[in-house]
């Protein structure tokens, strides 16, 4: 068996002829010693698990994001092709070689070692006071690099038609909040690696009394850990929105100066959002308290960390170090693959525009949408049948089903960076002009409408997404192929695949959080009051369940976290369903491979989950992805699925068998 699930050369809505033949593809991997009412995931998927062989070089294997890894390598023969040639200055060709080769010049970048830092090195030994500090900072957020200060734009939640300023917490080192404070192995482990990380970085930038310097720079940082909120209580919209005068924060935090911060930021407004007001708030005091040498500490090590991966091996090397023991990763990926991964980061439309001429196959395009459009008809089905909700709520949400605006494949009007000029000898140079074109990309946005031709990830990528505030789902070129959709398979892979996805994305409308904009994507009650109540108990049943399920060793999924995710899992599988059954091929019982139908689409929905992690990665993953793991994200749901349960025969007695009247059904 093969040990990774896909090659460069069928990637892009091919497959290979043995699995795609007559349409009979075959469920390898499947393990007949496990009932599918036991453990679904490892029925279908755990031969292929044992045999699957994650690369030293990556932190997992199998499908969603994972399958960005042959993804990557075709993107890769794209940039090796394209920066050998030349083009006209400013083309995607152009743009994208350049950077692409100034990135694979190690030779420069090792000669250069930490100079390209140095000059904002020395400028934080300059500072002389708190408004230097913060004038610095705002320089280096215009620069891409997010210090004490992190700031985006996008709609009003309460006026969805123009883009303003919204402020978040920010400052920390490790991957949250959470991270200062548990004491768990794994946890500790991590804390000693980021500061190992740090020492290394003040070693090679020449910074004597690394022990020191690393306690100051932490306990820093641990005091703005004290004043973030859990991923959880992020979760809460009304709560992180806060829309609050310029000039009455300026009375109230003169340390962080919020008029001329704005102006700084070249950044016009009479108000703002601040998302956690307890963060700037408690920031304004910090500034005034922690001297202004430990602030220089905690600057110096920002600016290292956010460059480290851009400067010289040595830099390169400890960061790897540090984020290894994060995700298990053994060996750092090539440089060809890091440069890719840049490409797409800093020149992302570019090098999707080539991409997608290049392979996008365009039939693929009408056919999601004809799979979209008979998942909103089902949608809306289920919407009518729902015995929960009045009459009065179901035209609400039917009218914000048929808003919901559809993406598909690639930008109608493609993103351009400007008159930038890519060298290819200065790849620091690139990174640091291409945040600051970025930057400016966004300001542009401010008191505008929202551009509704603009996508937030790139076409090559693999993954979907909902948009609440635009009221909008985007599925790129990337996804739509196997295992999530074929052109040549039967209606039952397609709608167990990508109907799934389709269907996710749709219910996200309708979350925890999504439930809470309208269809003009603002945040405004349109349920009645009992409808919005009956259908909190029925998230919070989801949270309960989710609770209950274990990841590693006593390591619990985190309910209130996921609920968006799970409920829109679970939703997503039935509206697919609900689709499949209006097809032909959904109101047949024959066989194919000696699997029904209904049996071929939810082995469709657990082979679309078929992936493997690092343990390291996984431990991670739990505590900050807001998304269930894979084996979860398809034993979750059938176990609440009537038709799964009838499709397999499931009884009680099964492990994973529950009686109908816990069986979760929100949409």
């Amino acid at each position: 068996m093969k040990t990774l699930l896909y090659s460069a050369l069928s990637l892009f809505l091919l497959v290979s002829c043995e699995e795609t033949e007559n349409n009979k593809i075959d469920f390898d991997g499947i393990d007949l010693s496990i009932k599918p009412g036991d453990n679904f995931f490892l029925h279908v998927n755990k031969n292929w698990l044992d045999s699957a062989v994650i690369a030293d070089d990556e932190v997992g294997v199998g499908s969603y994001s994972f399958l960005n890894i042959p993804q990557k390598k075709l993107l890769e023969n794209i940039l090796v092709e394209v920066s050998k040639g030349t083009y006209k200055k400013g083309t995607p060709d152009q743009m994208v070689g350049d950077f692409y080769s100034s990135g694979m010049d190690t030779v420069r970048i090792n000669e250069l070692g930490f100079e390209p830092i140095k000059p904002l090195l020395n400028r934080i030994n300059s500072i002389k006071s708190t408004s230097e500090i913060m004038s610095f900072v705002a320089d280096e957020l215009k620069a891409g690099n997010t210090s004490l200060v992190s700031m985006g734009v996008f709609p009003d939640n309460e006026n969805s038609k123009v883009n303003m300023l919204h402020f978040s917490q920010t400052g920390l080192g490790l991957p949250d909040r959470d991270y200062y404070f548990n004491t768990d192995e794994s946890t500790i482990e991590i804390q000693k690696a980021y500061k190992s990380y740090l020492t290394k970085l003040f070693k090679l930038a020449g910074i004597t009394k690394e022990e020191k310097n690393i306690e100051t720079v932490y306990s820093i940082e641990k005091k703005l850990a004290q004043i973030h909120k859990t991923r959880t209580e992020r979760r809460d919209i009304k709560a992180n929105y806060n829309k609050l005068a310029v000039s009455d924060l300026a009375k109230r935090q003169p340390n962080i100066a919020w008029s001329t911060l704005l102006q700084n930021l070249g950044a016009e407004a009479d108000s703002l959002d601040i998302m956690q007001p307890l963060y700037y708030e408690k920031l304004n005091a910090l500034l005034g308290s922690i001297s202004l040498t430990d602030w220089k500490l905690y600057l110096k090590a920002n600016v290292m960390t956010h460059y480290a991966d851009i400067l010289s091996k040595p830099f390169e090397i400890a960061s790897f170090d540090y984020n290894k023991v994060i995700t298990g990763q053994d060996v750092q990926k090539t440089r060809a693959q890091l440069m890719v991964q840049n490409v797409d980061l800093y020149l992302g439309y570019a090098l999707g525009k080539i991409y997608v001429k290049r392979y996008f196959n365009e039939v693929a395009k009408k056919r999601i949408l004809d799979l979209v459009n008979n998942l909103q008809k089902a949608f809306e089905v289920r919407i009518n049948e729902l015995d929960w909700m009045s009459d009065s709520t179901k035209i609400k949400a039917k009218e914000k089903l048929y808003t919901i605006a559809k993406k598909i494949g690639y930008p109608d009007v493609w993103r351009e960076y400007g008159d930038i000029e890519i060298k290819k000898d200065s790849y620091f140079e690139n990174v640091v002009a291409l945040s600051k074109e970025d930057y400016q990309f966004e300001l542009a946005k401010l008191n505008k409408a929202p551009n509704r031709d603009e996508w937030h990830t790139t076409p090559s990528t693999v993954t979907a997404y909902y948009d609440a505030s635009l009221n909008e789902i985007v599925f790129p070129a990337g996804i739509l192929q196997f295992p999530y959709f074929d052109l040549n398979a039967d209606d039952a892979l397609n709608y167990g695949g990508i109907g799934m996805v389709i269907g996710h994305e749709l219910t996200h409308a309708f979350d925890d959080r999504g439930a809470q904009y309208d269809k003009d994507g603002n945040v405004k009650n349109w349920w009645t009051a009992e409808d919005y109540e009956k259908f909190k108990a029925k998230t919070q049943l989801i949270i309960n369940r989710y609770n209950t399920f274990t990841v590693l060793d006593s390591l619990h999924l985190n309910g209130a976290l996921t609920v968006g995710e799970n409920a829109a899992d679970n939703g997503g599988m039935a509206i697919a369903y609900s689709a499949f059954k209006l097809t032909e091929q959904g109101q047949d019982t024959t066989k194919i491979n000696g699997y029904t139908p209904d049996q071929r689409f939810f082995l469709s929905i657990a082979r679309i989950w078929r992936v493997k992690t690092r343990d390291e990665y996984l431990r991670n993953y739990v505590k900050n992805d807001p998304h269930s793991p894979p084996i979860w994200r398809v034993n979750g749901p059938t176990m609440n699925f009537t038709p799964f349960y009838d499709a397999f025969e499931v009884k009680p007695g099964d492990k994973n068998y529950k009686p109908l009247e816990e069986r979760i059904k929100i949409w």
